[in-house]
């Protein structure tokens, strides 16, 4: 199957790119779109809007369902890659498009000499639960990569804790604090009897008909 034609003047982008000068702030705004959206023709290119190219600012709750369902699976992409993966064999097996992939990474995503690379750490919200000390099971908008990985290494020691019974795996966590997207703070359950407590509780179908109403 051939590539569609780039513009009515120009049949591919090459030819494009080598008829302009590439130092004008309009040649450097469609080189950059091409360069993360290559199957995309000069008109496309030209008319790509903010919303278009870049999701990863858009907080958790302005997206729609899909577009929840595509930030999960986009930051399981980034996980992935910084932990030494490559962007187009993982977006694949994760059943994602390049161009989702794209939008929902943002400008946490770049290609430097024909490769994909992903910033160390980023400000992409997503929705996740946590054992609040005050709240007990809730769910919160996190903000960031930091707060990410700090609720996922919890949410691994209290697994630990619990199947060892071994309360001391959490006195690391004592004193840490997640602030959520709006500014609210919150500390983690260490206490082990609570935690044991909330995991029944998650237990009974009576819990699962409440958190889901």
């Amino acid at each position: 199957m051939s590539r569609k034609r780039f513009s009515q003047e120009y049949r591919t982008y090459g030819e494009w790119l080598n008829a302009h000068p590439r130092e004008s702030r309009y040649a450097k705004r469609i080189i950059r779109f091409h360069e993360r959206f290559p199957g995309k023709s000069l008109k496309e290119l030209k008319g790509l809007r903010v919303r278009d190219y870049d999701l990863s600012n858009n907080p958790w709750n302005d997206l729609s369902p899909e577009e929840k369902r595509e930030r999960l699976l986009s930051l399981e992409l980034l996980r992935a890659m910084r932990n030494g993966e490559h962007f187009s064999p993982k977006f694949r097996e994760l059943g994602l498009s390049r161009d989702t992939a794209v939008k929902h990474l943002g400008l946490n995503l770049r290609k430097e000499r024909g490769y994909w690379h992903i910033n160390k750490t980023d400000r992409i919200e997503v929705e996740m639960m946590i054992y609040d000390r005050e709240k007990g099971h809730i769910s919160i908008p996190v903000a960031n990569s930091v707060d990410r990985t700090r609720i996922a290494r919890y949410h691994a020691y209290v697994r630990f804790a619990i199947e060892d019974n071994n309360p001391a795996l959490l006195k690391r966590f004592e004193q840490m604090v997640v602030i959520d997207a709006n500014g609210i703070r919150y500390r983690f359950e260490t206490d082990l009897e609570r935690l044991y407590e909330i995991k029944d509780a998650e237990e009974e179908p009576e819990f699962f008909e409440i958190y889901q109403s």
